[in-house]
């Protein structure tokens, strides 16, 4: 056992593995300690007598969290609500075991996207969890953590069927959270349900707009922002009052300016939604994304991107203006699913989704020779690996080559007769 010290980061930083477990207690919170391991893992604990201390109750330790996940002033702070919990008489092991068994998914899920995904994620990420949310909530969110049965979870995953990806997204999301859950001791040691659940298939259908497919959706964007288009009803949302016929809305110029930058860039949405101004080099022609997948990184704009930029009105930070642009808690435009259902849908479009725009960039470019490494950079790919689906697209140019060498090689092998 180590001598006692007030535990910040540094001293759990500097604590050391022995042939042993031992603990370092902390100066000011008694029963406050750091658990170091033989195998280097440090645990943050909290050890108390229940009942309010008295000397005949036998000492009980708690886990706090391992250093990786809670921080030192983290720790600190829930070791003195332990502490106030245990001299009121309290047991804060009894408590945690009861919170164990009580909490459903809907209470897991909010915590694991606030201390785990939203805090270690890009913003991609999150909204990414977020989706697959919204189909475990509606199933399962009112349901004991703890009792989620792996053949519940199956039920669920074989109803999105129709959908591989998101079934086996929702698989994926639920066994992390479960993870988390376990790890962080929110519920019991267990079995993952997600786990052995065969995932389908996943036949990726890249969709992308061909030339004539664009041109009508560049002449709707135009009237969108102008005179307008006619209203219509989402039907898979709820709708009180029917619109008068020949209803027409103009759409946000700003919402406009982003379809057309997500057609024009191949950013992700969330890249060109998140965009500030002051990441807007319009002389030098570089977006700089800061919330961009995979860590920051630049995008050379197009000259039409430029003079769409340029012809934006500034409101507020962001380049695409939300609804509290300009004021002291402005936060981003979160999506475009509104006006995007409006004017695909009087386009002629109604099976394009937002997604198929960044396809469409990439597809385009693809087609028009453009190399699969270069096209991997556009679109901020890690790997080279996830270009490969537009691959079959530059098959008249595999064919061109294939022949200029077949030609080649087979006239060098010709003899005189």
């Amino acid at each position: 056992m180590k001598s006692n010290e007030r535990l910040t980061k540094t001293v759990a930083d500097d604590a050391l593995p022995e042939t042993k477990r031992y603990v370092v207690w902390d100066t000011e919170i008694a029963g406050f300690g750091l658990r170091v391991y033989p195998t280097g893992s440090k645990s943050w604990i909290f050890e108390y007598r229940p009942e309010g201390g008295g000397r005949d109750a036998n000492k009980r330790r708690i886990k706090i969290g391992t250093t990786k996940e809670i921080t030192a002033d983290q720790a600190r702070k829930q070791a003195k609500l332990y502490r106030a919990s245990a001299t009121l008489g309290g047991d804060p092991q009894a408590e945690k075991n009861e919170k164990r068994a009580a909490i459903t998914v809907k209470e897991l899920a909010r915590e694991f996207m606030e201390k785990s995904v939203k805090a270690m994620n890009a913003v991609n990420t999150a909204d990414s969890y977020e989706d697959a949310f919204n189909h475990i909530l509606p199933a399962l969110g009112a349901r004991k953590a703890d009792g989620v049965k792996k053949s519940d979870l199956g039920s669920l995953h074989y109803a999105l069927r129709n959908t591989p990806i998101m079934a086996n997204k929702v698989l994926a999301v639920f066994s992390s959270m479960m993870s988390y859950g376990m790890r962080m001791e929110l519920i019991a040691k267990r079995e993952n349900p997600a786990k052995d659940i065969k995932k389908f298939p996943e036949n990726i259908v890249t969709r992308f707009l061909s030339i004539e497919e664009l041109e009508r959706l560049g002449q709707v964007l135009e009237e969108a922002e102008t005179v307008g288009i006619p209203w219509t009803i989402d039907p898979d949302k709820k709708t009180k009052h029917v619109p008068k016929t020949n209803q027409r809305t103009v759409a946000s110029p700003h919402a406009v300016a982003a379809l057309r930058l997500y057609l024009l860039t191949g950013a992700r949405l969330r890249e060109i939604l998140h965009l500030k101004w002051s990441s807007v080099d319009l002389n030098r022609g570089i977006l700089k994304l800061e919330k961009a997948k995979g860590g920051p990184r630049e995008v050379i704009a197009s000259v039409a991107t430029i003079d769409i930029l340029r012809n934006l009105k500034r409101v507020g930070e962001h380049v695409i203006a939300s609804d509290s642009a300009g004021k002291y808690d402005e936060k981003p435009r979160y999506d475009l699913k509104g006006p995007w259902y409006n004017i695909r849908a009087y386009a002629g479009l109604s099976d394009v989704r937002l997604h198929d725009l960044r396809h469409t960039f990439a597809s385009h470019a693809v087609i028009d020779g453009t190399g699969l490494a270069v096209v991997s950079k556009l679109l901020g790919h890690k790997s080279i690996t996830t270009t490969m689906r537009y691959a079959h697209l530059n098959d008249p140019a595999l064919r061109q080559a294939s022949e200029q060498i077949g030609g080649r090689m087979s006239k060098a092998m010709k003899t005189k007769g």
